[in-house]
């Protein structure tokens, strides 16, 4: 059974933000739902979101210095 997503917040540029069942936390914004990153801890996730501020998208790489991995 895969994990559940729980609404947990949006930010003013339209990421949101949800927490799996496992715990970790997905982002992904609104005008791209299908790219979804997982990261280990709110805080990433919000970083993550300030990364999507600066127009750094949901790449890999900036995931990863978030503390996540690709989301699928």
């Amino acid at each position: 059974m895969g994990n559940e997503l729980s609404y947990v917040g949006e930010t003013g540029n339209g990421c949101l933000i949800y927490r799996e069942t496992s715990g970790r936390y997905v982002v992904s914004h609104e005008q791209q739902p299908q790219q979804r990153r997982r990261v280990a801890t709110l805080a990433s996730a919000y970083a993550t979101c300030h990364g999507l501020e600066m127009g750094q998208g949901l790449g890999t790489d900036q995931a990863m210095a978030a503390g996540g991995s690709p989301a699928s």
